[in-house]
């Protein structure tokens, strides 16, 4: 790119940015009924809109059907001209005629320093600002490395409530929201009813459509896997490689079985982009239809560098968000390919004239819980059936690589929940919520949930997950402090020279992610 047009590029994200007001987000409670008699003058909303103007109201309410907010303050247009003002002296009774009345449906996005579950839907909207005395010890010493996660499941192992899965991992605002599916490889075999539990364990807010299960009958030893595009393969005849070859030497013993004793290696100390292979030997038994089966997880990486923009963006990151659910389709592509330079796991096979041919690449996000993948296989006529994984250094904690002959492609059946317990109560409006899919459930940090299935009776299954959904991750107050616009505009538009660039700091920290990131799990007290 030449210089003269890559500044032209760094100077119009930061018109983006440092045209949206900035407001510093500090947690305070609030009960519904202040909300609904808001004479606080300090609580600020700001109001995206779907056509790019931005309210901010210093007094407002909500409807009790949640699909209103009246309030005073002052309306933006697009480029952030003020073109409207309502600023009247009210006290205890609020006066709708002489305020703004917004609608739900031109709302794009909510920033707000409440953490309330009194938004109803628009919680789903919000973006919400944490203090420091919200934050774990643990996050106060490495605050990129705070537990974040999707919805985490769990299922019994052994009789035990075990982590199992954990839901949409990158749809990080609405207009990224998709579908997910999971392996619950560790779950017990049950009759009848199947149990989850569903949690919200991070600071950041869960919007979820449905969790459904998708079960299949066991069937003589026989597992089923799941490709990256959702299709079914019942399996036999499962090998491990005869060799595993990495940058270290030999790494057989730990992807021979899925133990969560995983292959990982660090990152590269100068380019966190930088790649490395991994060389499978495989003996070919002769058999059509194989698939490589793959159990791997992301490091926190991509969640360091994820919230290392998140701080450069500091107050105007709900400016971003919005740009990017009003259609600003640039914005969007600038944030896909800063991930896209740290990338999947690309699988390449050695095909008979000796050239490497790609086949398939796995790019399931998520630090929490390993997956097993299954990649179709081209026929191989070889002895020997040569794969490599080409990844990029200390971005993918690799748990299991095998070999399985498909015996046929299956459709599972699909099974709603039939019960939701909160707090060990019934909750029907959360139950009602995941099977109809209109109203999605909306969860905050602490939210826990225990979900049952009815099983069909006389049969065991292997059991899938499938959750759709997406979630908002929350401003800490402590990250405000690295707000450099010029910095978030350099990673965008510049994400191979910004890999280098965040190194250093990275690989300071990336000993002791781990535990800080297990230790940080927020419980709701």
């Amino acid at each position: 790119m030449k210089k003269n047009n890559a500044s032209i590029l760094l100077f119009l994200l930061i018109i983006i940015l440092a045209g949206c007001s900035g407001t510093q987000l500090i947690k305070s409670s609030m009960s519904p009924e202040m909300l609904k008699n808001p004479i606080n003058k300090n609580e600020i909303i700001k109001i995206h809109l779907k056509d790019g103007g931005l309210y901010v109201l210093n007094k407002w309410m909500i409807t009790n059907s949640s699909d209103t907010i009246f309030g005073i303050g002052q309306l933006y247009n697009y480029k952030r001209e003020q073109i409207s003002e309502i600023s009247n002296d009210f006290t205890t009774k609020y006066e709708q005629v002489n305020s703004f009345s917004i609608p739900e449906s031109e709302i794009a996005l909510v920033e707000t320093n409440k953490i309330m579950n009194h938004l109803g839907n628009l919680t789903a909207l919000s973006i919400m600002g944490v203090p420091t005395a919200l934050v774990t010890i643990y996050c106060v010493t490495n605050p990129k490395a705070c537990f974040g996660s999707c919805p985490t499941f769990y299922a019994l192992k052994n009789g035990k409530w075990a982590l199992m899965a954990e839901g949409f991992s990158s749809s990080i605002a609405p207009s990224f929201e998709k579908k997910d599916i999971d392996m619950l490889y560790w779950a017990d075999d049950v009759r009848d009813e199947m149990s989850l539990k569903l949690t919200n364990e991070a600071l950041e807010t869960h919007v979820i459509r449905y969790v459904d299960l998708l079960a299949f009958p066991e069937s003589g030893g026989e597992k089923v896997f799941a490709t990256e595009k959702g299709q079914f393969y019942r399996t036999s005849r499962i090998v491990s490689p005869v060799s595993c070859v990495a940058e270290e030497g030999d790494c057989l013993s730990q992807i021979k079985e899925m133990d969560r004793y995983e292959r990982f290696c660090g990152a590269d100390p100068k380019n966190l982009s930088r790649k490395e292979e991994i060389l499978l030997t495989f003996n070919n038994e002769g058999q059509s239809d194989l698939g490589l089966l793959m159990g791997s997880k992301q490091t926190l990486l991509t969640t360091h560098l994820f919230y290392q923009v998140m701080a450069y963006m500091g107050n105007y990151y709900g400016s971003i968000v919005s740009e990017v659910e009003n259609g600003n389709s640039q914005l969007e592509n600038r944030i896909q390919k800063l991930w896209d330079k740290l990338g999947g796991i690309e699988i390449f096979i050695q095909k008979d004239n000796k050239k490497w041919v790609k086949i398939d690449e796995i790019d399931e996000m998520g630090p929490i819980a390993s997956d097993i993948h299954l990649i179709k296989l081209p026929s191989i006529h070889q002895k020997k059936i040569n794969i490599k994984l080409r990844l990029t250094k200390g971005l993918w904690r690799i748990d299991y690589l095998a070999l399985a002959r498909l015996t046929g492609e299956e459709t599972p059946f699909r099974i709603k929940p039939d019960l939701v317990l909160k707090d060990d109560s019934i909750d029907n409006e959360a139950l009602e919520r995941l099977v109809k899919g209109d109203n999605p459930l909306i969860t905050l940090p602490g939210d826990k949930y225990e979900l049952k299935y009815k099983l069909p009776s006389d049969c065991t299954f292997q059991f899938f997950l499938e959750t759709k959904g997406y979630y908002l991750e929350w401003m800490r107050e402590q990250w405000l402090e690295e707000e450099n616009l010029k910095k978030a505009a350099f990673a965008l538009y510049f994400p191979g020279l910004f890999m280098k660039k965040a190194a250093p700091e990275y690989k300071k920290a990336e000993p002791f992610m781990e535990k800080i990131f297990w230790e940080s799990r927020y419980v709701k007290q």
